[in-house]
């Protein structure tokens, strides 16, 4: 038990309050103060911190009916239990208007001493139950503050670890564009300088006089036209590069969101892709139900369309004369799956896990900047609010599988 359980006595006969101590002394941990008159328990209450008062109700000048209605008007003491004492005022009514200022108890003369004693200690027992809860309340605020300083320091760790792999990804993204784009620039630098040296050997033929003869005027025309067809090729692979490396960004400005009827989109954005093979090698089935209605962003979705028709033709029928193209689409209320199949070579499971991985590609040094898949993903995830997951085992052929939702939302983050 708390060894300051602080009980105030109250009442105008000082006998009364004698008897009353040397009854409470029976009680372990008490410690008693005194008041004769009620404005000396008030003064009692507002130095000390009282956790109980034995209160007579009949006193002279202030009684103990007003002593607890001040009690009960200031916010440090309105809420010490109150056990009235009395010897005559035992009505009901008088009894309720005790209860009505805050009394929890309601003794009358003469007082029983067990049944003090035992309200005392019941008082004393709660109070001891308060402290407690109280210490173990603040205990656990205190490991509840220690937790959330560990996660905001967890969290700042996290956001630190995070800031730091994309700085490192950052790197690598850019060492990777910087080497693609030196050999295009490079080349273009090199034939702009040799072609600047041909036209100051050309201008200085001019300057000086001499005949210039009809050979030595197609063999700087002809040097002048591959030096500029080389300069042309560079600048556009550069200049592809840089255009494939924006669409990471997800930039959907270019493309609006609009209602449209999923299989016409498929069925016009393969047949321009089937143009381009001359010699039709690809066949091509599409299986799309009629009347499947987005309300999306079309021109984000024939761009995923042409890149993996792309990546199937170069990777997935790479040393093939033929190959099989499937495309089927099925739909429930809110979200359509659309399938992309291909019957090629597949791949590796470990090419699998890294095949959204910005510049992987199983084509390095062969003309293959590996976006095109990572593109997929940024602009699935993210302009169409969706999904993207691939299936493919060696020698068996590719599936990748879009899930987007009918109606795409109007932004959603990658």
């Amino acid at each position: 038990m708390t060894k300051d359980f602080l009980v105030l006595i109250v009442d105008d006969n000082v006998n009364n309050i004698f008897a009353l101590k040397l009854l409470l002394t029976k009680l372990p941990g008490i410690k008693i103060l005194e008041a004769t008159s009620g404005e000396d328990a008030l003064l009692q209450c507002i130095e000390f911190n009282v956790h109980l008062i034995l209160l007579d109700v009949q006193m002279p000048k202030m009684n103990g009916y007003e002593t607890a209605r001040h009690l009960q008007m200031m916010e440090r003491t309105r809420t010490i239990p109150i056990v009235f004492l009395t010897a005559h005022l035992r009505s009901e009514a008088f009894i309720q208007e005790g209860y009505a200022l805050g009394a929890v108890d309601y003794l009358t003369k003469p007082i029983d001493d067990n049944l003090l004693l035992n309200r005392v200690r019941h008082y004393q027992h709660l109070h001891d139950r308060e402290t407690n809860l109280w210490e173990k309340t603040r205990e656990l605020q205190s490991t509840t503050d220690q937790l959330q300083n560990t996660l905001n320091r967890l969290k700042q760790t996290q956001a630190q670890l995070i800031q730091s792999e994309k700085l490192a990804a950052l790197g690598r993204i850019v060492a990777v564009v910087a080497h693609e784009l030196n050999t295009p620039i490079g080349n273009c630098l090199t034939v702009a300088t040799t072609l600047d040296e041909k036209n100051q050997v050309f201008e200085n033929i001019v300057k000086s006089g001499e005949p210039l003869k009809r050979g030595q005027m197609l063999d700087y025309l002809e040097q002048t036209h591959q030096a500029m067809n080389i300069i042309s090729r560079g600048l556009g692979r550069a200049g592809e590069l840089v255009e494939n490396f924006k669409k990471i960004s997800v930039d959907q400005e270019s493309d609006s969101k609009k209602q449209f009827d999923l299989k016409t989109l498929v069925d016009n954005t393969m047949t321009l892709l089937l143009l381009s093979d001359k010699e039709s090698r690809w066949k091509m089935t599409i299986s799309i139900p009629s009347a499947i209605i987005l309300n999306s962003y079309p021109e984000t979705l024939e761009q995923i369309l042409a890149i993996l028709f792309d990546n199937a033709v170069t990777h997935g029928f790479e040393g093939k004369t033929q190959g099989h193209i499937r495309i089927k689409a099925k739909t429930d209320d809110q979200r359509v799956a659309l399938s992309f199949s291909d019957d090629g070579c597949g791949m590796s499971e470990e090419t699998q896990q890294r095949i959204f991985d910005p510049f992987f590609t199983t084509r390095l040094g062969k003309g293959n900047n590996g976006l095109g898949m990572s593109i997929c993903y940024n602009l699935t995830e993210g302009i169409l609010g969706g999904h993207i997951s691939i299936n493919s085992q060696p020698a068996q052929g590719t599936t990748v599988t879009l899930e987007v939702p009918l109606v795409a939302p109007e932004f959603a983050a990658v």
